[in-house]
């Protein structure tokens, strides 16, 4: 009698602290399963979308997840997760570390800004120096710039691509407009901004040297 008694406490107990998440995942019993598991407090609420969401990214792109338990999936989807946080950051690091590389070769700075009407057209206008910082001839070179008031939040970003040459530690200036739209908010905003309230940002893509070498 004591070793039935014995016997049912023990499966009672296997039983009890089973997990919904040991449960095989099933398409039609899904909804079901999602359910106890959210009850079961076996999940927080972030990891509870996690799987959510790769269950779905898997549906959509034709994956088979039958046979697999919600906690492998769960496990499959945050590693994939940590992988593409790991890929962003490294790619984030080598963007950082070409942005730097490539503002100590040329080093921009706007010295004016201003709004000018011609031909029934309005601009705005900006004057740029380019400092040539490396002992090589600069053939020409592209970027953008993001022109950002003092606490750092940008107003308009601008794409350069120069093809003007710049000798070997030397500076070239020069002026460059874009449309001007009464309507378009960063426009108003930058036309009304004094110069001394604004922050340019160089970010830099390529620089092609007049012996044909590259920096990127």
């Amino acid at each position: 009698m004591k070793k039935l008694f014995y016997g049912i406490t023990i499966f009672f107990f296997i039983f009890s602290c089973s997990s919904p998440l040991d449960r095989k995942y099933n398409e039609e019993t899904f909804e079901n399963d999602a359910k106890e598991i959210k009850e079961s407090g076996n999940l927080s609420e972030q990891d509870a979308l996690i799987m959510a969401g790769w269950i779905m990214k898997s549906k959509l792109n034709g994956g088979n997840l039958e046979g697999m338990t919600y906690g492998e999936i769960l496990k499959e989807a945050k590693d994939y997760k940590k992988e593409q946080e790991v890929l962003a950051e490294k790619v984030k690091l080598e963007e950082e570390d070409k942005r730097h590389r490539l503002g100590q070769a040329l080093i921009v700075a706007m010295y004016d800004k201003g709004y000018e009407e011609y031909n029934y057209q309005d601009y705005l206008t900006y004057s740029l120096a380019f400092e040539n910082k490396t002992e090589k001839d600069i053939r020409a070179f592209k970027g953008s710039i993001s022109i950002q008031d003092l606490f750092d939040s940008e107003i308009k970003s601008i794409n350069l691509t120069i093809d003007d040459p710049i000798k070997a530690g030397s500076t070239f200036k020069g002026t460059y407009t874009t449309d001007y739209n009464q309507f378009r908010d960063e426009d108003v905003r930058l036309k009304n901004k004094d110069i001394a309230d604004l922050k340019v940002v160089w970010i830099p893509q390529k620089i092609i040297f007049s012996d044909g070498s590259t920096l990127e």
